[in-house]
């Protein structure tokens, strides 16, 4: 399975943003619904229900065009969250001063306080408790107002009490949702942690932690996988074939030079064996100084040639740990797999190889 490119992850985000924008537009959508319900029932006049809605369309269609062109990404929270809760409010304000009733303006009391809940989102105590004061004060601005230029629409006992109630249940709820934005922040992070984990896990459970390179089980599993669909393939100039590679006297290097010294050598001559081969071939490391390299679809007598190249990239190499005039070197058994020929078979016929090479002299590399 590819990853997942970054232009993948950003359109998954951005979508998930616009559908919680179309929540937050259904929600103010039960606002103006309020307003349609008022105007009808002979409590507001048609001029502010005409600029309330032509001034919702206009927020929420800059809100969808911010979004849809990206401009959103420039900002601290793509989300837009804050802006998304706030400035719904202010047709909403506009309109609230029309309202002939004062119980009237109580509903949009309720339905601002729906919008708060949104912040849980995303938002953290700081931002919950400046939105919901922000509320509060919208509220208290409006009633100075009317009292200013209405007075005859404005109870200041019921008005007290409402400003009263009011302020607690926004604080009940910027405190609520907050803790439940600070909880979902922890579980999306405990997730990465453990997405994270999992990650070690299947690199413990899949590499050599020495060298990095495929253990034995999974590039034995590799092997499995090439022997599988070589077989499948009709015949043709095209082969599988594998070598197994030793590094010439390494016991002797260790005690020697010692075992870090060894250590440092299997993770040069791994390192140079995966800058050799080529794109598509497979190493992994199978056991103390060997390795297992594969090469798919490759022409019968460019194998010895492919493990050659190998050979003499890890014998150019040149070693702190040892002496200048000391050279690594590698022996190598290469066999190309037969139709219907068992991946144990090839193997062996390629181990034996190995034996042969290194029998011979070493530093070579033998066909099997």
């Amino acid at each position: 399975m590819s990853a997942e490119t970054i232009e993948q992850r950003i359109q998954r985000a951005q979508s998930l943003r616009l559908k919680r924008m179309l929540w937050g537009f259904a929600n103010h959508g039960c606002t103006g619904l309020a307003v349609a319900g008022l105007y009808l029932g002979g409590f507001l006049p048609l001029a502010p229900v005409l600029v309330f809605f032509a001034s919702s369309v206009l927020i929420s269609t800059l809100m969808v065009l911010i979004l849809q062109f990206g401009i959103n990404l420039r900002f601290r929270d793509p989300s837009m969250t804050m802006a998304q809760i706030t400035l719904p409010v202010i047709p909403s304000l506009y309109v609230m001063y029309f309202v002939a009733l004062p119980q009237g303006r109580i509903l949009f009391l309720l339905l601002a306080t729906g919008g708060l809940l949104f912040g849980a989102l995303a938002l953290n105590r700081r931002q919950m408790f400046t939105i919901a004061w922000l509320f509060w004060l919208g509220y208290l601005v409006l009633v100075l107002i009317l009292t200013w230029q209405a007075p005859d629409r404005v109870y200041w006992p019921l008005e007290a009490v409402t400003l009263f109630a009011y302020a607690s249940v926004l604080s009940i709820l910027a405190y609520l949702g907050s803790f439940i934005s600070q909880l979902r922040s922890e579980l999306s992070m405990r997730n990465r942690e453990l997405k994270h984990a999992n990650l070690e896990l299947v690199e413990l459970a899949t590499r050599d932690p020495l060298t990095s390179l495929p253990n034995r089980r999974t590039v034995m599993e590799q092997f499995e996988k090439e022997v599988a669909r070589s077989d499948r393939q009709t015949e043709g100039t095209k082969a599988l074939g594998i070598s197994v590679l030793d590094i010439d006297h390494f016991k002797k290097i260790n005690d020697t030079f010692g075992h870090q010294a060894g250590d440092e050598i299997l993770r040069k001559v791994s390192r140079t064996i995966e800058a050799t081969i080529r794109r598509g071939d497979y190493v992994g490391r199978i056991g103390g100084e060997e390795f297992l390299l594969i090469f798919p679809d490759t022409a019968p007598d460019h194998a010895i040639p492919a493990a050659e190249r190998i050979r003499r990239a890890v014998s150019a190499l040149r070693f702190d740990e040892l002496p200048e005039s000391y050279r690594v070197t590698v022996s190598q058994g290469v066999a190309i797999h037969q139709p219907g020929e068992t991946v144990e078979n090839n193997f062996k016929r390629a181990d034996e190889a190995l034996y042969q090479a290194k029998n011979s002299g070493r530093n070579q590399v033998v066909m099997g």
